[in-house]
């Protein structure tokens, strides 16, 4: 039997179109039904930091409203790489998901030239807050504030070390602009997150590092560490007497951090609507919200299409750090 062009042209439109509609069907369907089993985080840093902090304390809200558990899993090393790839490679389901901070979507695509995975390849689901990053110093050491820091590296110079949580992470940032603009020369440490840097300032390995308040606040309340300045705007409600870097003159090294949620590439577009919307959900409750502010962080609500319009924001400002800083991780 034979049939004309036309008519083979309009069986491939009905195909098409069939397709297309079952796809759609099936995306509402993956909804309706979606969480059916549990989630996994994947957190590109190691325990104990602000992005394992934050996910563990998002996790049991999260799981309130989808109805399903979030396992969380550390996969630290490569400033967030190693994690992000995984996530990457994960089938696009809605069941392997990363939480991480904005430097695994825009810092390291400025940073490296071939990284092990694609920016392209992290869908934004939706951000949990903004935080403040604070430079801290072992509480024992004879340094009351960021003056008197300044003044100790300028004496010991070419002597001391401070931490960050990966090459090209914003603590590297902070680093190498405190260097630039105090006229020092402390060496860069790299660690596989914010605690395990922590540790070395409080055992004297290194002078200094820059982590979240929540990461720090025990050893900070204990007087293991102390806080001189911190990336907000304003002085953070919880730590008054901080003064801001702004405030200090040094507004460049206000390299401060968000966190937020992604998914692979073509994970359906209901599913990542779904899992924002349960986001949105946590971030308006009082509760929560009180949880995040007492631990330094902001709540930051934002739709997929909010997050990604920020990381092309926050990627401007952080060319112009790397331009002061001359940081170059990946000739």
């Amino acid at each position: 039997m034979k049939h004309s062009r036309r008519t083979f042209n309009s069986i491939c439109v009905l195909a098409s179109a069939f397709a297309a509609s079952a796809l759609a069907f099936g995306s509402v369907v993956l909804a309706d039904t979606y969480p059916s089993r549990a989630i996994k985080v994947i957190v590109p840093y190691a325990p104990g930091g602000g992005a394992d902090s934050f996910a563990r304390l998002s996790a049991p809200e999260l799981e309130k409203i989808l109805g399903a558990q979030l396992i969380i899993e550390n996969l630290a090393g490569a400033n967030s790489a190693i994690g992000a790839q995984a996530m990457a490679r994960a089938k696009p389901d809605g069941y392997t998901l990363m939480f991480t901070t904005d430097s695994t979507a825009v810092a390291n695509s400025l940073l490296y030239k071939n990284l092990s995975y694609k920016p392209e390849d992290l869908v934004s689901i939706g951000t949990l807050n903004e935080v403040a990053l604070g430079i801290v110093v072992a509480d024992s050491l004879p340094i009351k504030t960021f003056k008197e820091l300044v003044e100790y590296t300028k004496t010991y110079k070419g002597n001391l070390a401070y931490g960050s949580y990966g090459l090209g992470s914003q603590a590297h940032m902070m680093g190498e602009a405190y260097n630039k603009l105090t006229g020092s020369t402390l060496v860069h440490v790299p660690y596989k997150g914010a605690a395990p840097a922590v540790t070395d300032v409080m055992a004297g390995q290194v002078l200094f590092t820059f982590p979240a308040l929540i990461t720090v606040r025990g050893n900070i309340q204990a007087q293991k560490l102390r806080m001189l300045a911190v990336t907000s705007s304003a002085r953070l409600p919880s730590l008054p007497d901080v003064p801001t870097f702004k405030e200090l003159g040094y507004e460049k090294m206000s390299v401060g951090a968000w966190y937020g949620y992604f998914a692979p590439k073509d994970t359906p577009v209901a599913v990542v609507k779904k899992f924002n919307a349960a986001l949105a959900t946590v971030l308006q409750e009082k509760t929560f919200v009180d949880k995040l502010i007492e631990r330094g962080a902001i709540p930051l609500i934002s739709t997929p299409e909010q997050m990604g319009a920020l990381i092309e924001k926050e990627k401007k400002f952080t060319a112009e750090v790397l331009a002061l800083t001359n940081i170059k991780v990946d000739e």
